[in-house]
């Protein structure tokens, strides 16, 4: 093994690592770390043995293992792309729901204000 492939699998397990610990969820937090854990794997396999992913591209009618390579990460870019626009969604609607709540509750706590003043009069 290369000293290039050494680091490159380093490179491979920490950011799957930090994927894991910094990535918000815990409810499917098992499951980050099943694909992280696969996704190390993979690549490590990768890395070392670069011929086999020529292999697999050749199963799939893929010329080369690049081609096959810059297929995958287009498509999870593009994965990518659609969660992220899901969550900011999900995030801008919660905004917008605690933002009605706060609003409402202003609103109360005014007329409760209002309601005491008409009580005890106009104050000096």
């Amino acid at each position: 093994m290369s000293i290039f492939q050494f680091l490159l699998i380093a490179a491979i397990v920490v950011a799957a690592a930090l994927a894991v610990k910094f990535l918000p969820g815990e409810r499917s937090l098992a499951l980050k770390r099943i694909f992280a854990i696969l996704f190390v794997l993979v690549a490590a396999f990768a890395i070392l043995f670069p011929s086999a992913l020529t292999i697999v591209a050749n199963f799939f009618g893929i010329g080369r293992g690049t081609d096959l390579l810059l297929y995958v990460f287009i498509i999870m870019m593009l994965l990518f792309a659609v969660a992220t626009v899901r969550a900011k969604a999900r995030s801008d609607a919660r905004v917008t729901e605690l933002a009605r709540a706060v609003a409402l509750i202003e609103a109360r706590r005014d007329d409760q204000l209002n309601d005491r003043r008409d009580i005890t009069g106009p104050t000096a």
